[in-house]
């Protein structure tokens, strides 16, 4: 064969898929472990944080029962490394998840990547039988899944039977009446690592065995056609985990606290959240969490919580500027005069809003220029 029918045959393959559905790059059969090479993942950053500020606050939410909760880095922690000792005790290896952005979102993320398993977090506003297609294709073995939500999981339930559904209640209690499935899981979890030698995250996967191996997958909506699903590899994941750090100033923090306040306006399942549930983890931020978009309650955040940085496309920033309690954050954010805004000359020039209106309220940093990447990042 001649060189350029080698070249050919060699690109032809790569578009050859050699299975229906995603599968994790095949890992060596023994791991020998090279000092001098670190097999890059995210899922090390929450325990790297709990370790070094074991009592800085992870995370803030206002629960379904209409409760504060707010959780150390520690405390986070400790249930991710329940979910992963539970998720290896059942030998779970994908998990979707269908949820808004909650505490128990947030610590999947971790306790999946540490148990080695595949996270699948998918679209809660999709239509039943989309649901059905993608938790079918992704080929989980168990769901994660928002009390509320749940009842769009009976197609798929009633067609996979066997697969386990962890239901989520999303209140501030973690054992005892008010908790639910999802709690009762972490707990097993802690149990059964104690039973079993108390290693905590000692033998959890904090450093991959294979980092071009799959840690997520993220689908399309579908709108064009089947939705399609888009692999994460534990290496891509950190690098863009980094990326953000830098791109989007996360260290540099609101001037009334002591650290990257970010609010989850952008949902959790959008990419993985490009990457930010990392990202805010890494610089040892606290995560506000937000069942769902609630224009009154941001701008409580704002005002209350010196909220630093959100990610959220033009519409919900444009509906934010017009909330009725909107005002102007002065004296927060320093100079307007010099910074470049060009997302909000963008908006002026399609007549979305009054440039003017958006400057009283708002002002932004160098990461709210659009960009390929992360077009939407703001910084409050």
């Amino acid at each position: 064969m001649s060189s350029a029918l080698k070249r050919l045959s060699s690109l032809a393959a790569h578009f050859s898929p050699s299975s229906s559905s995603p599968t994790v790059p095949s890992a060596p059969d023994s791991y020998n472990h090279r000092h001098n090479i670190h097999q890059l993942s995210p899922t090390v950053f929450l325990p790297r944080a709990a370790a070094i500020e074991p009592e800085a606050c992870f995370l803030y939410h206002v629960t379904a029962n209409k409760q504060i909760l707010r959780r150390s880095y520690q405390e986070a922690a400790d249930r991710a490394r329940g979910l992963a000792y539970f998720l290896l005790k059942h030998q779970y290896k994908r998990v979707g998840i269908l949820a808004p952005n909650t505490p128990a979102f947030l610590e999947s993320i971790y306790g999946i990547g540490a148990a080695g398993a595949v996270q699948v977090a998918i679209n809660y506003r999709l239509k039943e039988e989309d649901i059905e297609y993608i938790f079918d294709h992704a080929e989980v073995d168990s769901i994660i899944v928002d009390a509320e939500f749940q009842h769009l999981l009976a197609s798929f339930c009633k067609s996979h039977p066997k697969v386990a559904v962890i239901v989520d209640t999303d209140t501030d209690a973690t054992e005892g009446e008010l908790s639910g499935p999802f709690d009762r899981a972490v707990l097993e979890g802690l149990a059964f690592d104690a039973q079993t030698g108390g290693h905590g995250w000692n033998t959890l996967e904090t450093e991959c065995v294979n980092e071009e191996g799959m840690l997520a997958l993220s689908y399309t909506s579908g709108t064009t056609a089947k939705p399609k699903g888009v692999v994460y590899t534990h290496r891509g994941a950190y690098l863009a985990t980094m990326s953000n750090i830098v791109e989007s100033s996360l260290n540099t923090h609101n001037s009334k606290a002591d650290r990257c306040h970010y609010l989850w306006t952008l949902p959790m399942f959008h990419a993985t959240g490009w990457t930010f549930p990392w990202a805010v983890t890494a610089i040892r931020g606290t995560h506000y969490c937000l069942r769902k978009i609630d224009y009154p309650e941001i701008w409580r955040l704002l005002k209350d919580e010196a909220i630093s940085h959100f990610n959220a496309a033009p519409t919900v920033n444009i509906l934010l500027c017009a909330d009725p309690n909107a005002e102007k954050l002065s004296g927060m954010f320093g100079d307007l005069e010099n910074k470049e805004c060009h997302f909000l000359t963008d908006l002026q020039n399609l007549s979305a809003l009054p440039l003017q209106r958006v400057l009283q309220l708002l002002t932004c940093s160098k990461p709210w220029r659009t960009s390929i990447s992360t077009p939407y990042t703001c910084t409050a």
